[in-house]
């Protein structure tokens, strides 16, 4: 007979699996997020947010666990070649956005969350 132990492992197993399957079944993955716009992390990921060209911006990255966030974890300042990338990574349950310095702002920047699985 199984030992307890190895029923809460197989049951970990099935549910990774399951998640695992959600994940790259449903189209879920890599994807581009719009600036100032609140997001909640599903799964671990990493955001990246760079200078691509164009309007110049100060961006800022936050994360929280309200919505929206106010702690900010990165400064990018597109007329700086020293600071024009800026990334973090977000856990399960955080909200996280790229902030303009004004909102709704046409930036040169672009965003990416990418999940950690």
């Amino acid at each position: 007979m199984d030992e307890p132990h190895d029923e809460a492992l197989y049951a970990r197993v099935r549910q990774l699996e399951e998640r695992l399957d959600r994940l790259t079944k449903s189209g879920a993955g890599r994807f581009e997020a719009a600036l100032d716009t609140v997001y909640q992390a599903t799964t671990h990921g990493y955001v990246a947010v760079y200078f691509v060209g164009g309007r110049t911006a100060r961006m800022h990255l936050l994360v929280g666990t309200e919505s929206p966030p106010t702690t900010s974890v990165g400064y990018a300042n597109s007329g700086s070649e020293i600071n024009s990338y800026m990334g973090t990574v977000v856990r399960p349950g955080e909200y996280w956005m790229a902030a303009t310095h004004k909102p709704g702002m046409k930036a040169g920047f672009e965003c990416v969350f990418t999940p950690l699985f």
